[in-house]
């Protein structure tokens, strides 16, 4: 439920109000804004990885493109190193 209703461009504080009113009609405990928060965070976080990883993938194929076919195998190495990345960030 959470993830169907987030969106990137509203507030943690707004999906917390969303998610809270969607599990009161669905008869649900609403749950707590502070859990709400952080499942949130954690989901923006891993599309933020997501995306990352195939936009170096993407960079590499294309990098390669010109001269050959680009190979499957150093584009997933290259979006394994983007999530790394990120991951390394994120713990700064």
């Amino acid at each position: 439920m959470i993830e169907a209703l987030d969106d990137e461009e509203l507030t943690l504080a707004e999906i917390a109000r969303r998610v809270g009113s969607a599990a009161e009609r669905a008869g649900m405990t609403r749950p707590s804004p502070v859990h709400v928060h952080a499942l949130v965070a954690e989901l923006r976080l891993q599309r933020a990885e997501d995306r990352e990883a195939r936009r170096a993938a993407l960079e590499e194929m294309t990098r390669r493109l010109p001269y050959a076919i680009g190979n499957a195998y150093e584009a997933e190495t290259a979006a394994v190193l983007a999530r790394e990345r990120v991951r390394a960030r994120r713990k700064r």
